[in-house]
């Protein structure tokens, strides 16, 4: 018995490491408004990055996300992330003319990504 719970730690463990290869998003189709501590990061830590005043960043889109882990959508190699449907959002902001890509949850946030328009 002692041996069949630690096989199942070590494949739990594992489980993560394997490459799924290309993992669906799941976009809601509700209307949810506007999540203000995540964006607001955001915008500060596009600020930081581009040197510029946060008033000279604008939300263009926030979209109610469902990521397939606990990666928000943004893998690193060689790390490993909980397997959890995790709740958040995409968040698009425009600086200096360029749409920069934001994920969340509702406590942290990842990115940028340039996007094109």
């Amino acid at each position: 018995m002692k041996w069949l719970i630690i096989l199942f730690l070590f494949l739990t463990l594992i489980s993560g490491c394997i490459d799924k290869g290309q993992e669906s998003i799941i976009y809601r189709e509700e209307t949810i408004p506007e999540y203000s501590p995540v964006v607001d990061m955001a915008k500060k830590d596009l600020a930081e990055k581009l040197n510029l005043q946060v008033e000279n960043i604008k939300l263009v889109k926030q979209d109610a996300v469902d990521w397939p882990d606990s990666s928000l959508g943004y893998t690193e190699e060689g790390m490993m992330y909980s397997q959890v449907i995790t709740p958040g959002f995409r968040i698009i902001l425009k600086a200096d003319g360029k749409l920069y890509e934001y994920h969340s949850d509702y406590k942290r946030i990842v990115g940028p990504r340039e996007v094109q328009p």
